[in-house]
This record gives C-alpha cells, sequence and structure tokens, in this order.
C-alpha cells in the first residue's frame, strides 16, 4: 500500500489530512533559547505573533533526522510492505527534503523522497494528486512520474511588504534592504526550478497591487485552475479580497486561506502573502 508523508509547511486542511491519512512531520522553530515542533508546540498563529512583537529575530530549522525515522517507522510498523512517497517544501527554502532523503537510507526501497520545488498550497497539490493515484490503485513509478510532471505547473507568487525579513535571512543584501526602504520597494518573489527569484520589483503599493490584479486575472482566465492557496502571515484582509473576487467570477475554484507556515513568515514578514496555484489543477477534481 502507497502511504504519504508531508511537513507542516505544506497548506493541507484538517479533512484532506483526514480524509488520505497523511502522515506530517514537524519543522522546528527557535526562538529566545527554545526549540519548539511547528503545530505541535506552537501554532501559525502564535508564532505570527511573535513576529509583530518580539525584538529578537526567530530562526526555523527543517525536521530532525530522527522525527523522519520515527515517521517512516510508525508506516512500516503497521505495514511492513509499505511504499511511502514523501514530498517536501522546495529544497531552496528548507533542507527538509535532504534530511528525509538521509532518513529514507535507513529503509531500502521503501521510500520516494520528492523535492516539490514549491510551498504551501503549492506542495499541497503534489500531495493531494499523490494521494488520488494511490486510492485509484495507481503503481508508484506511475504515480512519481506523474508528480514531476506536475510540478512545472505550480505557480508561487509570494507578495513582501518590506524587504526587512528578507534581509535578515539572508535571502537579500543589506544594501538592497537599504535601498528598497527608501524607494518603498515591495517586491513579488516567485519559486521557479527551485529558485527563489526576484519577479517584480514594485515602487510603492499601488503598482504591487497592479501585479496582484493581474495574476488573479490569470486564474480567472485560465479553466483549468480549480485551485488557489492564499497563505498570510498575519493580516487577511488581502487574501480574503482575492479569494472573494476569484469566487465572484469562478464559484468553480476552491480558495484555501490559513496561516503560513513560521519557514515562508520569516522570508515574507508581516504583511506578507502568497497566491499559489497550478494551473493544471482541474486534474485534482
Amino acid at each position: 500500500m502507497i502511504h504519504i508523508v508531508t511537513d507542516t509547511t505544506t497548506q493541507l486542511n484538517a479533512e484532506e489530512i483526514k480524509k488520505y491519512k497523511i502522515q506530517m512531520v514537524s519543522l522546528q522553530v527557535m526562538f529566545e533559547g527554545k526549540t519548539y515542533k511547528d503545530q505541535i508546540d506552537i501554532s501559525s498563529k502564535e508564532f505570527s505573533d511573535i513576529l509583530a512583537t518580539k525584538k529578537e529575530f526567530p530562526t526555523t530549522s527543517q525536521p530532525s533526522m530522527g522525527d523522519f525515522v520515527a515517521a517512516y517507522q510508525s508506516i512500516i510498523d503497521q505495514d511492513p510492505d509499505a511504499q511511502i512517497i514523501s514530498i517536501h517544501i522546495a529544497s531552496v527554502l528548507s533542507g527538509t527534503s535532504s534530511t528525509a532523503t538521509v532518513a529514507a537510507q535507513q529503509f531500502p526501497n521503501q521510500i520516494k523522497v520528492i523535492n516539490s520545488e514549491s510551498a504551501a498550497r503549492g506542495t499541497s497539490f503534489l500531495v493531494l494528486k499523490t494521494a488520488q493515484l494511490a486510492e485509484a490503485g495507481a503503481e508508484l513509478e506511475t504515480i512519481i512520474q506523474r508528480l514531476k510532471n506536475l510540478i512545472p505547473d505550480n505557480k508561487v507568487y509570494l507578495f513582501i511588504n518590506n524587504l526587512d525579513y528578507l534581509v535578515k535571512g539572508g535571502r537579500a543584501s543589506k544594501a538592497t534592504g537599504f535601498i528598497s526602504s527608501v524607494i518603498r520597494l515591495k517586491p513579488v518573489l516567485t519559486l521557479e526550478n527551485d529558485k527563489l527569484q526576484f519577479k517584480y520589483k514594485c515602487r510603492g503599493k499601488k503598482q504591487q497591487r497592479k501585479i496582484e490584479n493581474q495574476i488573479v486575472a490569470d486564474i480567472i482566465a485560465n479553466p483549468n485552475v480549480k485551485d488557489v492557496g492564499l497563505p498570510f502571515v498575519d493580516d487577511d484582509s488581502e487574501v480574503r479580497r482575492i479569494a472573494a473576487e476569484i469566487l465572484e467570477a469562478r464559484p468553480d475554484i476552491n480558495t484555501e486561506i490559513s496561516y503560513v507556515s513560521p519557514s515562508l513568515m520569516l522570508h515574507a514578514g508581516p504583511g506578507g502573502f502568497a497566491i499559489i496555484y497550478n494551473e493544471q489543477s482541474q486534474i485534482f477534481y
């Protein structure tokens, strides 16, 4: 039987996790000398509040190898012939896939690790397709090939309110951060080919809103899009406005709104949010 493991950066709702019996492995959050397991010891909402109120810059880390070994072992204990597909956040954002790969070596020929090259709902699309194919009786290698074909169709747009957190996280230089604060730069980043890239360098919120509106228009115009992820850091007003606009024009599209995982919060910072969709997401329905 095929089983699925993913991590807590994946934007799955409780119903999806329960329906497909998906095993979640927690990333780690470090703050004030303590380590917390994401979604177990600390929620995304609690982490968001820390970002807003504390001066110390928290950090995150991939799950420990021991956590992956325990997750894999718990599945194999119940199903000794299990085949496990382990799907994780883009390697450019986290070392989670690498740790999962090392852990998988303890279970020869039973585990396939997939770097989603995406994040949040983008990773969810791959997880959900895996679950649906497995439920339909597809073979392991067929599923892996389908996932590889789906990865390039994931679109991730990360809207940044300011560059302070990208600078703190080493994703942008201090000089870039200083210049951006002077000219009120509000960039839009993308995940493409497992790279985090500056796609649009917007001068102010008005220009950023134009990019946002164009992306929403592209989603509405594409009949193949059936699911859109709208994760946010602290303020959900913008993603709820986007969801309302999409649903008014395309009531057939599911919009998934939730706090983003702590790992992505550290890139986006307060006021940040993302628009995520797959250009072939009709195949999930």
